[in-house]
């Protein structure tokens, strides 16, 4: 299993352990920020945990059309992690204040860089795992 598999993986396992922590303390009666917490939540469990453990495994899965750099990360790869992770990080420091501070540029800027890194660690990685899908017959030509 590549490095940037493992990474991808461990980090969607943080998110899912972090966001069911969140979800209970949310759910505190003395805390009373379940609606400040919710789309935080939602980042976590969907982007952090789902979509990480979806591109890790497909990284994983689906193979390198050249065999002699299998055990290369791309760099790709490596900035999809790194943008979708410090884009989730950005979001969950920014997010719960948008409705506090309503009109806050710096917390709208913070959210909207925080979007654009998310775009991007999407772009990145269809660039890695775009030439990785093939169909079978093209599979068939190049072993003859």
């Amino acid at each position: 299993m590549p490095k940037v598999t493992r990474l991808f993986i461990k980090s969607g396992f943080i998110y899912l352990f972090l966001g069911i922590v969140m979800t209970l303390v949310a759910e505190l009666p003395q805390v009373n920020t379940s609606a400040l917490l919710l789309p935080v939540y939602w980042h976590m469990i969907v982007i952090g945990w789902v979509t990480q453990v979806i591109m890790g495994v497909s990284i994983w899965m689906f193979p390198r059309r050249k065999r002699s750099r299998e055990n290369i990360e791309s760099v790709s790869v490596l900035l999809s992690f790194w943008t979708l992770n410090t884009g989730l990080i950005l979001r969950f420091s920014a997010e719960p204040f948008i409705p506090l501070f309503h009109g806050n540029s710096a917390i709208v800027l913070v959210v909207v860089i925080s979007s654009l890194l998310h775009i991007a660690a999407v772009f990145f990685y269809v660039i890695e795992i775009w030439p990785r899908v093939f169909t079978r017959e093209k599979v068939k030509r190049k072993k003859q």
